[in-house]
């Protein structure tokens, strides 16, 4: 019997980037490192590969260092177990990330994650894939999942949007980027692995 899907935002929630793509971008660019993690916390939603770009680091450079398997985005703790709690108890997973494409599947293979998704959703030609619902409705219609049986987790307010937009419920992972709880939460969670309550 299939279980209640899981979809999941990536920056924030699954992982904590922010000082690996300041660490990369400061390496690639010659510039302290500081820089970017200021950047970065300023702005929960900064467009990475905008910013990179800005200081000479191309979308392939950054893709490159994302392929490596050491030196990589911290996962948050209880990850690997959560999800391969969700993988014994039959329940589908999908990503829905804002994060480029050419990013997430270097990062997905590199910190061994990729085996989890049945779908990964990223944006398509620059179109970001929340707060819009159609990230989400695209990650339900390739899992064979109806939106009343599945969950969105994410630590930020497009995630939200995109959750109540497509019908489907959120679990707000306060303990991600975003300190103000978005409006539509159903479910707070304080540490990845409460996501088994779900």
């Amino acid at each position: 019997m299939v279980g209640t899907a899981v979809l999941l935002d990536l920056d924030g929630t699954v992982w904590d980037s922010r000082p690996w793509y300041a660490k990369v971008i400061a390496r690639l660019s010659r510039t302290p490192a500081t820089e970017f993690e200021i950047k970065l916390k300023l702005d929960a939603g900064a467009n990475v590969i905008r910013l990179a770009n800005l200081h000479g680091v191309s979308r392939t450079q950054l893709a490159r260092e994302a392929g490596k398997s050491e030196d990589l985005p911290d996962l948050y703790g209880g990850v690997l177990e959560t999800l391969s709690r969700f993988q014994e108890q039959s329940r589908p997973m999908a990503v829905v990330s804002n994060l480029s494409g050419s990013l997430v599947a270097p990062l997905l293979r590199s910190t061994a994650l990729e085996c989890f998704f049945g779908a990964v959703v990223t944006p398509n030609r620059g179109v970001p894939t929340k707060p819009q619902p159609h990230g989400v409705s695209k990650a339900l219609r390739t899992l064979g999942i109806d939106a009343s049986k599945a969950w969105y987790i994410g630590d930020g307010d497009v995630d939200a949007k995109a959750a109540g937009a497509a019908g489907v419920r959120f679990a707000w992972a306060s303990y991600g980027y975003e300190r103000e709880e978005p409006a539509g939460t159903d479910v707070v969670i304080e540490q990845f692995e409460n996501a088994l309550r779900l």
